[in-house]
């Protein structure tokens, strides 16, 4: 509980103290629900100010990739051996500053976030490049692709000269051998008619 002369934090002190947002504070409040004490006043919860580094403690523990059960096992060991060290003394009076060791957090938190809007600057100009690179390579197969699709129409028109060239020879052909087929034809006709004479008398 917090000491009579002890300001007490409302989420949002809490969110504004440690950088963090009111529903991230929530939500660990609600996860780590043992770890933080706190009076109700209406519908709004208020904590000490040691909340602050208990807040800072998770967040920190959160960024090694451990587990909620391990969160708690080793903020709880934490506070045992700052209380047994005697290092557990109250954050301020009356808006006096923060501990060194909550500031150097936020200085921790900070650069960590620093690092990661680099880190996000150059996946998003990777992304970014990436996608240029694509719409590139579509540029030159659509180009690729309509050559083609011109050579094609070009050979289909090529051909299409050839075929009247080809139907135009065969009717000269038809036409020229047409009469030495009507004589042969009428040749052998007349041989083959018993009615005609054949041409020697007895």
């Amino acid at each position: 509980m917090a000491s009579m002369n002890e300001k007490e934090l409302k989420i949002g002190d809490i969110a504004h103290l440690t950088g963090i947002s009111e529903q991230e504070v929530r939500a660990l409040v609600q996860t780590y629900d043992s770890l933080f004490t706190y009076r109700t006043l209406g519908r709004a919860r208020l904590f000490p100010q040691k909340t602050v580094g208990t807040v800072q403690k998770l967040i920190e523990l959160s960024g090694k990739g451990l587990s909620p059960e391990e969160i708690v096992k080793e903020a709880k060991l934490s506070k045992k051996r700052a209380e047994s060290e005697g290092a557990a003394e109250e954050i301020g009076r009356n808006a006096a500053p923060l501990p060194p060791e909550v500031v150097i957090d936020l200085g921790v938190m900070r650069d960590t976030l620093a690092r990661q809007e680099r880190r996000i600057a150059r996946l998003v100009d990777e992304l970014e490049r990436e996608q240029q690179r694509r719409m590139e390579e579509v540029g030159r197969l659509q180009m690729t692709v309509d050559d083609l699709q011109k050579r094609l129409s070009r050979q289909q028109e090529q051909l299409a000269v050839v075929a009247e060239w080809v139907d135009y020879f065969d009717r000269q052909m038809d036409e020229a051998t047409r009469p030495v087929l009507e004589r042969v034809r009428r040749t052998v006709t007349k041989k083959d008619d018993p009615g005609q004479p054949s041409g020697r008398s007895g």
